[in-house]
């Protein structure tokens, strides 16, 4: 019997959790959900702040381009 009360405090509880969470998203006209990923964050982006894989990507050519040209010498 008292395991029974648990299980539908849980329920109840995850349902109210569920619900809160959604009422923007059943509320609003066209709602959705905050966009959250880094690299479609207008906020993160004007922080400067990228995604691991962007920001990886910038280092790598950073680096070949600086060793591309790391032997070169200049000519007098």
């Amino acid at each position: 019997m008292i395991t029974l009360k648990v299980v539908l405090i849980t329920i109840a509880l995850v349902t109210t959790a569920v619900l809160a969470l959604s009422i923007r998203i059943v509320l609003v006209k066209d709602g959705k959900f905050p966009e959250t990923h880094i690299s479609r964050n207008k906020a993160m982006k004007n922080k400067g702040i990228h995604c691991v894989k962007t920001m990886d990507r910038m280092e790598q050519t950073k680096n070949d381009i600086q060793n591309k040209y790391k032997d070169v010498t200049l000519i007098k």
